[in-house]
Protein backbone atom coordinates (compact mmCIF):
# COMPACT_ATOMS: atom_id res chain seq x y z
CA UNK A 1 0.00 0.00 0.00
CA UNK A 2 1.68 3.69 -1.11
CA UNK A 3 2.30 5.59 1.91
CA UNK A 4 -0.29 9.02 1.55
CA UNK A 5 1.61 11.98 0.35
CA UNK A 6 1.54 15.13 2.70
CA UNK A 7 -0.98 17.84 1.62
CA UNK A 8 1.08 21.03 0.19
CA UNK A 9 0.11 23.48 2.76
CA UNK A 10 0.89 21.02 5.51
CA UNK A 11 4.08 20.29 3.86
CA UNK A 12 5.16 23.99 3.59
CA UNK A 13 4.29 24.52 7.68
CA UNK A 14 5.86 21.24 8.41
CA UNK A 15 8.93 22.90 6.94
CA UNK A 16 8.44 26.27 8.87
CA UNK A 17 7.72 28.17 5.22
CA UNK A 18 4.36 29.39 6.48
CA UNK A 19 2.18 29.55 9.77
CA UNK A 20 -0.85 27.75 10.53
CA UNK A 21 -2.54 30.79 10.47
CA UNK A 22 -1.50 31.75 6.86
CA UNK A 23 -2.74 28.31 5.82
CA UNK A 24 -6.19 28.80 7.34
CA UNK A 25 -6.38 32.08 5.42
CA UNK A 26 -5.20 30.60 2.22
CA UNK A 27 -7.53 27.98 2.54
CA UNK A 28 -10.27 30.47 3.83
CA UNK A 29 -9.63 32.33 0.11
CA UNK A 30 -9.84 28.57 -1.64
CA UNK A 31 -12.75 28.00 -0.15
CA UNK A 32 -14.55 31.23 -1.29
CA UNK A 33 -13.14 31.91 -4.26
CA UNK A 34 -11.55 28.26 -5.85
CA UNK A 35 -7.94 27.78 -7.21
CA UNK A 36 -5.05 26.28 -6.56
CA UNK A 37 -3.65 26.51 -2.76
CA UNK A 38 0.08 26.83 -4.08
CA UNK A 39 -1.30 29.50 -6.57
CA UNK A 40 -3.03 31.43 -3.50
CA UNK A 41 -0.25 31.27 -1.46
CA UNK A 42 1.86 32.73 -3.74
CA UNK A 43 -0.47 35.46 -4.63
CA UNK A 44 -0.87 36.24 -1.15
CA UNK A 45 2.82 36.61 -0.86
CA UNK A 46 3.15 34.18 1.87
CA UNK A 47 5.61 31.73 -0.21
CA UNK A 48 7.58 32.64 -3.26
CA UNK A 49 7.07 31.00 -6.17
CA UNK A 50 10.68 28.94 -6.28
CA UNK A 51 10.04 27.65 -2.75
CA UNK A 52 6.70 26.47 -4.17
CA UNK A 53 8.24 24.28 -6.84
CA UNK A 54 10.87 22.95 -4.67
CA UNK A 55 7.94 21.81 -2.06
CA UNK A 56 5.41 20.31 -4.67
CA UNK A 57 9.14 18.41 -5.71
CA UNK A 58 8.83 16.79 -2.70
CA UNK A 59 5.60 16.03 -2.38
CA UNK A 60 4.88 14.64 -5.64
CA UNK A 61 8.56 13.21 -6.64
CA UNK A 62 8.56 14.60 -10.00
CA UNK A 63 11.95 16.79 -10.56
CA UNK A 64 12.26 20.03 -10.81
CA UNK A 65 12.66 21.43 -14.06
CA UNK A 66 15.87 23.74 -15.11
CA UNK A 67 15.02 26.69 -17.52
CA UNK A 68 18.30 27.92 -17.28
CA UNK A 69 21.19 27.93 -20.37
CA UNK A 70 20.68 27.90 -24.23
CA UNK A 71 17.91 27.43 -25.84
CA UNK A 72 17.05 23.76 -26.78
CA UNK A 73 16.26 24.22 -30.23
CA UNK A 74 15.48 20.82 -31.53
CA UNK A 75 12.71 20.67 -28.78
CA UNK A 76 11.30 23.80 -29.39
CA UNK A 77 10.81 23.15 -33.09
CA UNK A 78 8.68 19.66 -31.56
CA UNK A 79 6.23 22.60 -30.05
CA UNK A 80 4.83 26.23 -31.05
CA UNK A 81 4.97 29.27 -29.21
CA UNK A 82 1.53 29.73 -29.41
CA UNK A 83 0.89 25.90 -27.88
CA UNK A 84 3.37 26.36 -25.35
CA UNK A 85 1.34 29.59 -24.51
CA UNK A 86 -1.59 28.29 -24.50
CA UNK A 87 -0.94 25.48 -22.51
CA UNK A 88 1.80 27.10 -19.80
CA UNK A 89 4.66 24.77 -20.62
CA UNK A 90 8.14 24.67 -22.31
CA UNK A 91 9.77 21.85 -23.96
CA UNK A 92 13.22 21.15 -22.37
CA UNK A 93 14.87 18.47 -24.44
CA UNK A 94 14.38 15.43 -26.90
CA UNK A 95 15.54 12.24 -25.85
CA UNK A 96 15.95 8.86 -27.37
CA UNK A 97 16.46 9.78 -30.36
CA UNK A 98 13.96 12.30 -30.35
CA UNK A 99 11.07 9.59 -29.48
CA UNK A 100 10.91 11.51 -26.20
CA UNK A 101 10.08 15.02 -25.27
CA UNK A 102 10.81 16.02 -21.94
CA UNK A 103 8.52 19.53 -20.64
CA UNK A 104 8.28 22.01 -18.32
CA UNK A 105 4.80 22.17 -16.81
CA UNK A 106 3.15 23.98 -13.52
CA UNK A 107 0.93 21.30 -13.45
CA UNK A 108 3.03 18.28 -14.34
CA UNK A 109 -0.09 15.74 -13.28
CA UNK A 110 -2.32 17.45 -15.69
CA UNK A 111 -3.06 14.43 -18.75
CA UNK A 112 -5.21 16.24 -20.61
CA UNK A 113 -1.92 18.33 -21.71
CA UNK A 114 0.16 15.40 -21.61
CA UNK A 115 -1.56 13.42 -24.28
CA UNK A 116 -2.25 16.59 -26.75
CA UNK A 117 1.46 17.23 -26.58
CA UNK A 118 2.04 13.34 -27.15
CA UNK A 119 -0.83 13.47 -30.01
CA UNK A 120 0.69 16.92 -32.12
CA UNK A 121 4.43 15.72 -31.26
CA UNK A 122 3.96 11.61 -31.91
CA UNK A 123 6.55 11.74 -28.71
CA UNK A 124 6.48 9.87 -25.59
CA UNK A 125 6.35 13.11 -22.72
CA UNK A 126 7.90 12.88 -19.70
CA UNK A 127 6.97 16.26 -17.55
CA UNK A 128 8.95 18.20 -15.55
CA UNK A 129 7.90 20.79 -12.75
CA UNK A 130 8.49 24.54 -12.87
CA UNK A 131 6.82 27.66 -11.97
CA UNK A 132 4.34 29.82 -13.70
CA UNK A 133 6.29 32.91 -14.13
CA UNK A 134 9.36 30.88 -15.24
CA UNK A 135 7.88 29.25 -17.60
CA UNK A 136 6.36 31.90 -19.15
CA UNK A 137 9.68 33.61 -19.06
CA UNK A 138 11.66 30.59 -20.95
CA UNK A 139 8.75 30.74 -23.41
CA UNK A 140 9.65 34.77 -23.96
CA UNK A 141 13.30 34.03 -23.76
CA UNK A 142 13.93 31.18 -25.44
CA UNK A 143 11.12 31.48 -28.69
CA UNK A 144 10.63 35.62 -28.79
CA UNK A 145 14.55 36.38 -27.98
CA UNK A 146 13.43 38.80 -24.66
CA UNK A 147 15.96 39.03 -22.22
CA UNK A 148 14.71 37.67 -18.19
CA UNK A 149 14.96 39.44 -15.27
CA UNK A 150 15.67 43.01 -17.70
CA UNK A 151 13.62 46.08 -17.41
CA UNK A 152 14.34 46.57 -20.78
CA UNK A 153 11.71 43.70 -21.44
CA UNK A 154 8.98 45.97 -20.72
CA UNK A 155 8.22 48.92 -22.99
CA UNK A 156 5.47 51.61 -22.39
CA UNK A 157 3.49 50.21 -19.22
CA UNK A 158 0.89 52.94 -18.63
CA UNK A 159 -1.43 52.95 -16.13
CA UNK A 160 -4.77 54.66 -16.34
CA UNK A 161 -7.78 55.88 -13.25
CA UNK A 162 -10.79 54.65 -14.13
CA UNK A 163 -11.38 58.02 -16.18
CA UNK A 164 -8.45 56.94 -18.46
CA UNK A 165 -6.19 59.43 -17.73
CA UNK A 166 -2.47 58.23 -17.18
CA UNK A 167 -1.16 57.51 -13.68
CA UNK A 168 2.04 56.44 -14.53
CA UNK A 169 3.94 55.60 -17.29
CA UNK A 170 7.01 53.89 -18.12
CA UNK A 171 9.62 53.25 -21.28
CA UNK A 172 12.96 50.87 -21.39
CA UNK A 173 16.08 52.08 -20.20
CA UNK A 174 16.62 52.55 -23.73
CA UNK A 175 14.14 54.86 -24.65
CA UNK A 176 14.98 58.41 -25.79
CA UNK A 177 13.72 61.36 -23.55
CA UNK A 178 11.32 63.57 -25.04
CA UNK A 179 12.53 66.75 -27.07
CA UNK A 180 10.59 68.98 -25.21
CA UNK A 181 11.54 71.82 -23.55
CA UNK A 182 12.17 70.69 -19.87
CA UNK A 183 9.63 72.26 -17.75
CA UNK A 184 8.02 71.51 -14.09
CA UNK A 185 5.98 68.76 -13.87
CA UNK A 186 2.26 69.35 -13.24
CA UNK A 187 0.66 68.37 -10.11
CA UNK A 188 -2.37 66.29 -9.81
CA UNK A 189 -5.58 66.47 -7.95
CA UNK A 190 -6.85 64.41 -6.16
CA UNK A 191 -11.12 64.26 -6.02
CA UNK A 192 -13.73 61.91 -5.85
CA UNK A 193 -13.61 61.40 -9.39
CA UNK A 194 -10.07 60.14 -9.15
CA UNK A 195 -6.61 61.27 -10.24
CA UNK A 196 -6.74 64.07 -12.18
CA UNK A 197 -3.52 66.62 -14.17
CA UNK A 198 -4.13 70.22 -13.24
CA UNK A 199 -1.80 73.04 -14.24
CA UNK A 200 1.45 73.95 -13.12
CA UNK A 201 1.62 75.67 -9.85
CA UNK A 202 1.71 79.48 -10.73
CA UNK A 203 5.18 79.39 -8.18
CA UNK A 204 6.71 76.94 -10.79
CA UNK A 205 9.41 78.47 -13.17
CA UNK A 206 9.42 76.20 -16.44
CA UNK A 207 12.85 76.17 -17.75
CA UNK A 208 13.39 77.22 -21.15
CA UNK A 209 16.21 77.20 -23.50
CA UNK A 210 14.28 79.87 -25.52
CA UNK A 211 11.69 82.24 -24.98
CA UNK A 212 8.58 80.41 -23.75
CA UNK A 213 5.39 80.95 -26.33
CA UNK A 214 2.44 83.20 -25.63
CA UNK A 215 0.13 81.34 -23.46
CA UNK A 216 -2.89 80.68 -24.50
CA UNK A 217 -6.33 81.89 -23.12
CA UNK A 218 -6.81 80.69 -19.92
CA UNK A 219 -9.45 77.85 -19.26
CA UNK A 220 -11.97 77.73 -16.38
CA UNK A 221 -10.37 76.44 -13.57
CA UNK A 222 -10.84 72.65 -12.69
CA UNK A 223 -12.33 72.10 -9.40
CA UNK A 224 -10.18 72.30 -6.25
CA UNK A 225 -8.59 69.57 -4.38
CA UNK A 226 -5.50 68.28 -2.18
CA UNK A 227 -3.01 68.78 -4.46
CA UNK A 228 0.61 66.28 -4.30
CA UNK A 229 3.04 66.15 -6.71
CA UNK A 230 2.28 64.50 -10.19
CA UNK A 231 4.04 61.11 -10.47
CA UNK A 232 7.75 60.68 -12.13
CA UNK A 233 8.30 58.19 -14.61
CA UNK A 234 8.71 55.32 -12.89
CA UNK A 235 11.07 51.89 -13.15
CA UNK A 236 9.20 48.95 -14.49
CA UNK A 237 9.32 47.54 -11.12
CA UNK A 238 7.48 50.16 -9.55
CA UNK A 239 4.83 50.17 -12.06
CA UNK A 240 4.28 46.45 -11.70
CA UNK A 241 3.93 47.41 -8.23
CA UNK A 242 1.16 49.69 -8.78
CA UNK A 243 -0.55 47.65 -11.57
CA UNK A 244 -0.28 44.67 -8.93
CA UNK A 245 -1.78 47.04 -5.97
CA UNK A 246 -4.84 48.03 -8.67
CA UNK A 247 -5.71 44.82 -9.57
CA UNK A 248 -5.97 43.41 -5.59
CA UNK A 249 -7.87 46.74 -5.17
CA UNK A 250 -10.05 45.24 -8.40
CA UNK A 251 -10.39 41.80 -7.14
CA UNK A 252 -11.02 42.89 -3.45
CA UNK A 253 -13.88 45.18 -5.10
CA UNK A 254 -15.36 41.91 -6.85
CA UNK A 255 -15.20 39.98 -4.24
CA UNK A 256 -17.04 41.99 -2.07
CA UNK A 257 -20.12 42.71 -4.97
CA UNK A 258 -20.18 38.82 -5.69
CA UNK A 259 -21.19 38.27 -1.35
CA UNK A 260 -23.04 41.27 -1.63
CA UNK A 261 -25.00 39.00 -4.60
CA UNK A 262 -25.03 35.72 -3.08
CA UNK A 263 -26.43 37.22 0.19
CA UNK A 264 -29.04 39.02 -1.82
CA UNK A 265 -29.74 35.64 -3.54
CA UNK A 266 -29.09 36.18 -6.97
CA UNK A 267 -27.21 33.19 -6.92
CA UNK A 268 -25.67 30.73 -4.69
CA UNK A 269 -22.24 29.82 -3.85
CA UNK A 270 -22.47 26.71 -5.28
CA UNK A 271 -23.64 28.76 -8.80
CA UNK A 272 -20.83 31.13 -8.53
CA UNK A 273 -18.27 28.21 -8.36
CA UNK A 274 -19.54 25.98 -10.73
CA UNK A 275 -19.68 28.89 -13.57
CA UNK A 276 -15.59 30.00 -12.42
CA UNK A 277 -14.46 26.69 -12.97
CA UNK A 278 -15.63 26.13 -16.59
Amino acid sequence: MRPMRIRIGDLLVKAGVITDAQLKQALAEQHQWGGKLGDILVRMAFVTEDVLVRALAKQSGIPRADLVGEAPKAALERVSAETAEEFGLVPLALQDDGRTLIVAMSDPLNIMVTDHLRSITGCRVVAQIAGTTAIRDAIQHWYRGQPIGNDAQIANIRITDNAGGAVAVSGTANSNPPLAPRATPPAVAISSSGLRAIAPSATATPQFSTPPPARPPSKPELPTGSVVPALAPASAVEVLRSLEETQRRSVTALKAMVELLIEKGVFSRDEYLQRVKR
